[in-house]
């Protein structure tokens, strides 16, 4: 069982965060069907609800690690198949019996359905973090939901009255396992990974440790023409480098050479790409507003921080690769090395301003924002400032998995604190003085803690050792 314990421990290692918040609503869920008392049919559903909602994290990131764990390499192993095994039914003893068993003492006429239910969202959760699309289905029943929210209530109704549910529910989970666990158990080459520093948004590098995520026809077809534009951009920053080898030019092929998919052209595509499924999401689905328009400028400058703790992973996974780097280059000190490093990676800064721009103002047209002025300020000011925190948090952060969840976090709450005091502000005392106000302050902050990361970065000494993840 030592074996099993280790398997076990591997989310928590990987994803503490997320497990600790999973275990936690479990927890909530258990404790509200505990303690009632009045023996109350909703609250006994509502504590299920959340320990499913808790199984589906959980098994999203456990998908993540069997992802990670399952290669040619693993099977080698005494019995991994049999621990694997021990492994599942430990999960479905702790997020399927125990609070199947807790809800039949207070509704044992649903006993059956509410166990067939979480053990489904369970198997979903499975799909999704191991990267089949099936799990995406899951969205397509939210989306359907808010669409059309009353046939949506009378559907679960009827199903929970239907004696059909269950076996059916069981049934989907039996195909829908076999389609996610068998590609897992199957020993097989695997693919050729892609750049750690590849852009996040291409979906390609979901795992912690860089296990290239399974993609489909047209996934593949993307990724391809991803690639031709950036071995089309590192070939001509290295025909402009040969015909004149100035410093701007060796800048722009490290640059080419380390992040890929961050040329013009790859960005202009990538903006395409999320501006036609956003556009279509709008106009089908969310024919209605249901929300603050600010909250799309809040939203551009979530998804555009979400490149930054991917960067970190993916310096630590190219250590060993950036030896041939260092050798290439033959820099005169140490120092130089790193500040090449530096002024290359300094371009995200841009990139990521310029991504929160064009994710404002696609979002501010698609609702008709009735200030699309103030949400644009804002997120140019905020998205600029906390670029430059980010860039600096994860080029000299912590190693451990732990520590740079925990930095995430920390930053994406004051980035969102900075954007809705920020927008407040300009609302308040107009855009002139707001404006200016806001950007002293947080840009002074970001520029100070930029400043002293760089000058940290330089000073160390390169490392190239493989990092213990």
């Amino acid at each position: 069982m030592r074996a099993v314990w280790q398997l076990w421990l591997q989310l928590w290692k990987r994803m503490p965060i997320l497990v600790v918040l999973a275990i936690l609503m479990w927890l909530g869920g258990l404790t509200l069907m505990a303690l009632d008392t009045r023996r109350s049919e909703a609250n006994v559903f509502l504590g299920a609800g959340l320990s499913a909602f808790a199984s589906w994290f959980w098994h999203i990131g456990q998908g993540q690690v069997l992802r990670g764990l399952c290669r040619p390499e693993s099977f080698l192993l005494p019995d991994f198949r049999r621990r694997l095994a021990w492994l599942g039914a430990i999960s479905v003893l702790q997020w399927v019996i125990v609070p199947a068993l807790l809800a039949a003492l207070f509704v044992p006429s649903h006993g059956v359905l509410i166990a067939a239910a979480l053990l489904f969202v369970a198997a979903m959760g499975l799909a999704t973090g191991c990267g089949r699309r099936v799990g995406l289905l899951i969205w397509v029943v939210f989306i359907a939901a808010g669409w059309m929210p009353q046939l949506a209530g009378q559907i679960i109704k009827a199903a929970l009255i239907s004696p059909w549910t269950a076996p059916l529910l069981i049934l989907a989970t039996v195909l829908l396992l076999r389609m996610t666990l068998l590609p897992l158990l199957h020993i097989d080459d695997r693919d050729v990974e892609p750049s750690p520093l590849e852009n996040a948004n291409l979906g390609r590098t979901a795992t912690v440790d860089g296990t290239p995520q399974p993609r489909g026809a047209i996934g593949k077809r993307i990724a391809g023409l991803f690639d031709y534009v950036a071995q089309h951009a590192m070939e001509l920053a290295l025909r402009r480098y040969r015909e004149r080898p100035t410093a701007p030019h060796k800048l722009m092929l490290v640059r080419r050479l380390l992040l890929p998919h961050d040329n013009p052209q790859a960005i202009a595509l990538r903006l395409l790409l999320v501006a036609g499924m956003v556009a279509i999401y709008f106009f089908v689905i969310m024919h209605r507003q249901h929300f603050n328009a600010a909250v799309v400028g809040a939203y551009a400058i979530l998804l555009t921080m979400t490149r930054f703790p991917q960067l970190g992973r993916g310096m630590l996974r190219m250590r060993p690769n950036l030896a041939d780097l260092y050798l290439t280059l033959a820099p005169t000190t140490h120092a130089e090395y790193q500040k090449m490093l530096v002024d290359a990676l300094l371009i995200l800064v841009p990139i990521s301003v310029l991504t929160a721009l064009a994710y404002t103002l696609l979002g501010s047209v698609l609702v008709h924002a009735a200030e699309p002025g103030r949400m644009l300020l804002t997120a140019a000011i905020v998205a600029s400032s906390a670029s430059l925190v980010a860039l600096a948090v994860h080029l000299i952060g912590p190693e451990g998995s732990f520590g740079r969840a925990a930095v995430n976090l920390v930053l994406l709450l004051g980035s969102m604190a900075m954007y809705w005091g920020g927008y407040w502000l300009i609302g308040t005392v107009g855009y002139a003085i707001g404006g200016i106000t806001l950007a002293v302050v947080t840009i002074s902050f970001g520029g100070g803690v930029w400043y002293a990361a760089q000058r940290e970065y330089q000073r160390r000494a390169p490392c190239f050792d493989a990092p213990l993840i």
